[in-house]
């Protein structure tokens, strides 16, 4: 199991085969193991870094975190370029070898039923936007209730017009929320078609979106290799059908199949 046995011992992933570790990770002391038909992909780690005590201040620490998380789903990545992963969050640590050979075989056959099931799809990220005020700017095309009104302040005196300019006003940012969930679910129902599963995530606000417009889906879906064209190819026809509400789908993939390992513990 390497040269360096006094360390922890740092888990990246499982996988069925064998998978041929680069140069560059090699050097880093990166290496996998068997463990009844199954593969760990692993390294030593100094207790310096990754003692429980020591893990917590680099927590803490952005620019350590930051180069660490990256990578581990670095070496995930190259890996999953060849083989199905069941990948491992950071900081994943055991003390001994002995004491990973027992987790390994305790879960094996729950192990290889995931990784039949992972086999030949990917994980995509889709997070969806629009925007409000080309929304605000075209609501009569979506709203009934809002084309009725504007019917009526052209054909209502000065006075009755104020009136139900107010009302609209007041209608607007419920309107709002509706043609959002409808949008969402017609986007979401599309997109579906080409996929095996899903999962919906909270919805983000713009300061952590990072767009400025709002967010309507934040999801993964897990999608066969065979469909990632055609499903990349539906979401920038998407986007062109729903100009009039500047759609923005913001697709990113593949990811570590995280979101649809499923274990009995």
């Amino acid at each position: 199991m390497g040269n360096d046995k006094n360390g922890l011992i740092y888990i990246y992933c499982i996988t069925s085969e064998k998978p041929l570790i680069t140069s560059l990770w090699h050097k880093e002391g990166i290496f996998s193991f068997e463990v009844d038909t199954l593969y760990v992909t692993m390294k030593y780690v100094s207790e310096s870094d990754y003692s429980e005590i020591n893990i917590k201040k680099n927590l803490s620490n952005e620019a350590w975190l930051d180069r660490n998380v990256r990578k581990h789903l670095q070496v995930i990545g190259d890996i999953m370029q060849m083989h199905t992963v069941i990948p491992f969050n950071f900081g994943t640590l055991y003390k001994s070898e002995e004491s990973l050979r027992d987790f390994v075989r305790s879960y094996s056959a729950d192990f290889v039923e995931v990784l039949l099931h992972l086999r030949n799809k990917e994980e995509w990220s889709v997070k969806v936007f629009c925007n409000k005020d080309k929304i605000v700017e075209n609501i009569g095309v979506f709203s009934r209730n809002i084309a009725d009104i504007d019917l009526k302040i052209k054909q209502s005196t000065p006075g009755k017009a104020y009136i139900l300019k107010k009302q609209k006003n007041d209608l607007v940012g419920k309107e709002i929320n509706t043609i959002y969930n409808d949008i969402s679910r017609l986007v979401f129902t599309r997109l579906n078609e080409l996929t095996e599963e899903y999962r919906f995530h909270a919805i983000l606000p713009g300061d952590l979106s990072g767009q400025n417009d709002d967010m309507i889906i934040n999801a993964t879906f897990l999608i066969k290799n065979d469909n990632i064209d055609e499903f990349i190819k539906l979401a920038d026809n998407l986007i062109i059908e729903h100009e009039n509400i500047g759609l923005i789908l913001d697709i990113t993939g593949p990811w570590p199949p995280y979101s649809f390992i499923n274990l009995s513990n």
